[in-house]
């Protein structure tokens, strides 16, 4: 069956496989490497490659990569891509205003290692074809869409008083304009080195002599031995939990997969019904449950290294679940944590991929703030992150320090549907239960979890289509109370109600960039997929 687009190119619909990624060319580049034969992993990673190359604000080769992976086999496992802080920092070496932006702020990439890995080992075309369309995309160029130059004013006198972010993502000091090509030869150079050498040599070969120069030159701290140290991934279990008799995969921390799976089973303490039939009453209950989930997650921060099973099973309980939901009701449920933390700067991208023979890869990528630290390695074409930006300089488990790894609100997420014809468990062998029915992911820092427990909750519990449940009107709410709600007429009813309950209120622009961007993929039971990009960003769908 050929692909049917609809709504333009946001959604498609296909029998055979799917991507939905953040930007036009990266679909492009997953569905090329599906008709080169490539599966759910190569079609991913190409598109990662890819968003590096045309998304230079939200990912790159100095950023992070992070991905879960369901099998066909009914394997679910999540490759941890996180960056982790040179061993150099602690708070005497990095000033609290140096952790913004500057070389100074910089976690030890790891996108670049985790592609390659994930790549390497679950894969089937050679790394060369898998980058040809990134490396392609760098030398020819792409028309500059709206939201980049947008973005590149937001952040223009940043990117000006860097002299190599500006050679790099400006025209003579200027940003460029909507529909200018955009063309990047020193990264395309870069690119094409990788796919020669392999992506080892980021971390250990030439590439990263470059670095560690460029380093020295600028007054950063990060080494050849911490590059070596980062050359290889983690595979970690995913967090699971049931949700109305699915099962909700999504990652461990440092990422945000246990505020998904925390809301989502406070939610299912609501009724079905209550939740299909009041769609007043649902945005007051997700607006409660969002704000919730972050005082939770604030006043007990988790790690990987604590997450033991005794401590996941109670983080995740139904009885804790449903202690949270009673308290959603009381006269104080409102209230707001002493001194609150803003909601973190953060961009991010995401994209989601399934082919034919069951498997699927919901991966995201950052490089933390809108253009990263601000400043590129000139030699090599790329921004550097700025994750110890999100390190609180007080006592905390993501405490600013030499090693530490920065927490995230990213979490690549699927959704399972028992298949009845068959026995097993979501992690067993040929014979699972399980299959996909959803698989997405979000950008846009905390409005990741928002945005994805809306989109879950709007499939299973209202009924919608994916489209509908994406395009539909989002709320955020901060830990300080303040809401954000897209302008609807729900918004404008339920503005006086948000008012009362937790404070300031903000009425955003329908389909805000603010609210983040979801891509997804459903999986129906006939076999067909249906890819969903977010139209609040510049995302598109597209399979084969």
């Amino acid at each position: 069956m050929a692909a049917v687009r609809l709504h333009g190119s946001r959604e498609c619909m296909t029998q055979n496989a799917m991507a939905s990624t953040a930007f036009p060319a990266a679909t492009e580049a997953a569905v090329e490497i599906f008709h080169s034969g490539g599966n759910a992993m190569d079609a991913a990673v190409a598109a990662a490659w890819a968003l590096a190359v045309c998304e230079p604000g939200s990912s790159g080769l100095g950023g992070k990569t992070l991905m879960l992976i369901h099998f066909a086999t009914g394997r679910n496992v999540v490759i941890d891509g996180h960056s982790q802080a040179p061993a150099a920092v602690s708070k005497k070496r990095v000033r609290r205003s140096q952790q913004k932006k500057g070389y100074l702020a910089c976690t030890i990439p790891a996108t670049v290692a985790t592609l390659g890995y994930a790549h390497r080992l679950y894969g089937v075309l050679p790394l060369q074809r898998v980058m040809e369309p990134a490396i392609r995309l760098a030398e020819q160029g792409y028309p500059v869409t709206r939201l980049h130059s947008r973005q590149l004013k937001w952040c223009l006198a940043d990117l000006q008083a860097s002299p190599t972010a500006s050679a790099l993502f400006l025209e003579m000091g200027r940003p460029f304009m909507e529909g200018d090509m955009f063309r990047q030869p020193i990264l395309a150079r870069t690119l094409r080195r990788l796919a020669q050498f392999g992506t080892d040599d980021f971390y250990k070969g030439g590439i990263a002599r470059d670095i560690v120069e460029d380093m020295t030159e600028h007054g950063g701290l990060i080494t050849q031995r911490d590059l070596e140290g980062c050359a290889l991934p983690v595979e970690r279990n995913p967090v699971t939990t049931s949700y109305r008799g699915h099962q909700v995969v999504s990652v461990p921390p440092p990422g945000g997969g246990l505020q998904v799976l925390l809301a989502l089973k406070i939610l299912e303490n609501c009724s079905p019904a209550e939740l299909r039939d009041d769609t007043h009453g649902w945005y007051k209950i997700i607006a409660q449950v969002i704000h919730a989930v972050f005082r939770q997650c604030e006043s007990l921060p988790v790690t990987v290294e604590n997450l033991t099973p005794s401590i996941f099973k109670w983080f995740s309980s139904e009885e804790r679940a449903a202690e949270i939901f009673r308290g959603l009701n009381r006269p104080n449920a409102g209230s707001l944590l002493q001194n609150p933390k803003q909601d973190e700067p953060g961009e991010t991208t995401h994209l989601c991929t399934g082919d034919s023979h069951g498997n699927v890869v919901s991966l995201t990528q950052s490089i933390q703030s809108l253009f990263g630290a601000k400043v590129a390695n000139e030699r090599l074409g790329f921004l550097y992150n700025n994750y110890l930006s999100t390190c609180p300089r007080y006592h905390h488990p993501y405490q600013l320090a030499g090693r530490c790894i920065p927490r995230s609100n990213a979490a690549p997420t699927i959704v399972l549907m028992n298949r009845s014809c068959s026995t097993g468990t979501p992690d067993g062998g040929p014979q699972s239960q399980w299959r996909p029915t959803l698989g997405l992911g979000a950008a846009g820092s905390r409005r990741i979890t928002s945005a994805i427990l809306q989109v879950i909750s709007s499939v299973i519990d209202r009924g919608l289509s994916l489209a509908e449940a994406v395009n539909s009107p989002r709320v955020h709410v901060m830990l300080s109370g303040k809401v954000h709600i897209e302008k609807s007429p729900v918004a404008s009813d339920l503005q006086e109600h948000f008012a009362k309950r937790f404070g300031e209120v903000r009425i955003r622009a329908r389909h805000s960039y603010y609210m983040g961007a979801v891509q997804a993929i459903h999986f129906g039971q006939d076999g067909s997929l249906i890819g969903m990009a977010d139209p609040r960003r510049d995302g598109t769908s597209g399979g084969i």
